[in-house]
């Protein structure tokens, strides 16, 4: 018995170190303070890594872009439009050679690829984009290059590739020259030397970036942006930028199902649970289990129905879910909660408990299909099984009885339907970037897909989330104490003088 509940407590601890961790991407800082460490190799580490921590705290969500695109394209229209959504600075070949003054040849010699990448890093130590982030319109254009800006420590976050198909009307709507649009319509790619060279180096680019490739094919047919615009394409490449890269860091799936009744959440639960070993939770249900047992939280569960009538408070709903939440098998292989949170109260009371969720999905179905199909749910009053009267999926015999649930009484799922429609915006303003929303109105393996690519990929920053008091004490009231420590400033000219460092 002792042995069991030691190992509780380990596991409960290992879950709260791993939550703290990944609320304050402590992975992904040390991530990138390795990285840097492996690039400088700074004589001494420690001053090198006391001197970067906070930089490399500010740079976790700074884009870093180099764009690849086939010749002809309007890589700066693209560009601007990527300038306005993400902030970053463009910097194009001509930059960087107006910085040393060279000729303007598309050609790629050695020695002044060293000098671009020298340029460029000179351009980033100066500071001036630390807060921004860069993009690189029509850089590196080799493997070569590419290896070279590497080794100084250029390293992008994300490397965009644009894949346009030959067909000429796919090309109306990225061009701002109309003497160019003219010449990519008579483009033969067997003739043309850029559109060689250009093909001839992309298996290069594509092999040093490999880690960072992200390849948007913009063609008509596939994807239908025939009427598309560059603005539109902007757009989308940088929804495609917000997202975070994986490091490597272990993580457990708790993941927030928010949804109308009648959404799909419980299937979809189901479904994930059993994909990924989950543990699944439903509100509704727990807190019935709650109501019937005997102990403090159930007595208080039952005064507020039996005596005033009333919904449980904020406070006590979360008292059921984190009872749950903290149990031995939630801790062990994640869980994914649905009919919770309710209101943004609720969601800024689970965001405070030791495990919050890392990952939140917004289930959007439309009202009136909601509607329909909880007021057309029924269940076998002797077997328990659901049916649905428009799919006509159920046996329409004298011994099959069905009835309505109670829950599904039409004027129960009007007020439930409008409660969260009430508190749906705002929940969703709460979450911002931390959470996606996925249309529900497709199909059921559409709808699958979309849920599981979101949680392979790295889980989104959700610190912001929570609201922080301001400090309790202001640093500059804090008068000198004659027998406190002595002030740093006083012992910065006995101590020895450490290395300054410069960083990209």
């Amino acid at each position: 018995m002792a042995g069991q509940e030691a190992e509780r407590r380990t596991r409960t601890l290992n879950a709260q170190f791993m939550a703290y961790l990944e609320k304050h991407r402590i992975y992904e800082l040390f991530h990138e303070i390795a990285t840097q460490l492996v690039l400088k190799r700074p004589d001494d580490p420690v001053v090198f890594m006391k001197q970067y921590l906070e930089l490399a705290k500010k740079r976790l969500d700074i884009p870093k872009i180099i764009l690849i695109a086939p010749p002809g394209f309007d890589r700066m229209a693209l560009a601007k439009v990527l300038q306005e959504e993400l902030g970053v600075h463009p910097l194009s070949l001509r930059n960087l050679r107006d910085a040393f003054s060279q000729s303007d040849d598309e050609a790629c010699r050695c020695e002044e690829s060293e000098d671009l990448a020298s340029t460029m890093r000179t351009i980033l130590e100066s500071g001036i984009l630390h807060e921004s982030g860069w993009l690189l319109v029509d850089l590196p254009r080799t493997k070569k290059e590419a290896r070279i800006f590497q080794r100084i420590g250029i390293i992008p976050t994300h490397v965009i590739q644009l894949v346009v198909s030959n067909e000429p009307e796919n090309w109306q709507n990225i061009f701002t020259d109309v003497a160019c649009n003219q010449t990519s319509n008579q483009i033969n790619e067997s003739k043309d030397p850029r559109t060689r060279r250009y093909l001839k180096n992309l298996q290069g680019l594509r092999e040093a970036y490999a880690h960072a490739l992200i390849v948007k094919k913009n063609d008509f047919k596939e994807v239908e942006v025939g009427i598309r615009s560059i603005d539109e394409l902007g757009k989308d490449c940088a929804k495609l930028a917000k997202m975070r890269k994986l490091c490597g860091a272990p993580s457990l799936l708790r993941i927030a199902l928010i949804g109308s009744r009648g959404s799909g959440c419980t299937t979809l639960a189901q479904y994930l649970a059993e994909r990924f070993n989950l543990v699944h939770i439903d509100y509704d249900y727990i807190a019935e289990q709650t109501r019937l047992q005997q102990n403090p939280l159930g007595e208080m569960l039952r005064l507020f129905e039996e005596k005033w009538g009333e919904r449980p408070k904020p406070e006590i709903r979360i008292k059921i879910v984190e009872k749950h939440i903290s149990g031995y098998e939630c801790l062990k292989r994640g869980w994914v909660l649905t009919g919770y949170p309710k209101t943004v109260e609720d969601f800024q009371l689970l965001d405070l408990i030791a495990t919050p969720p890392n990952r939140v999905i917004f289930v959007e179905v439309s009202g009136d299909v909601c509607r329909e199909r909880l007021l057309n749910r029924r269940y076998n009053v002797d077997t328990g099984s659901k049916h649905n009267l428009s799919t006509r999926k159920y046996v329409d015999k004298d011994d099959c009885r069905l009835g309505v649930h109670p829950k599904d009484y039409r004027l129960i799922v009007e007020r439930d339907l409008q409660e969260y429609d009430e508190n749906v915006i705002d929940m969703m303003k709460y979450a911002g970037e931390s959470a996606i929303k996925i249309d529900a109105n497709q199909e059921e393996r559409v709808v699958r897909e979309k849920v599981e690519a979101f949680l392979m990929r790295a889980a989104p920053s959700w610190q912001s989330r929570i609201p922080r008091p301001p400090p309790e004490i202001d640093p500059m009231d804090i008068e000198y104490e004659p027998d406190g420590e002595p002030i740093s400033k006083v012992l910065s000219n006995v101590c020895t003088c450490e290395p300054k460092y410069s960083f990209i």
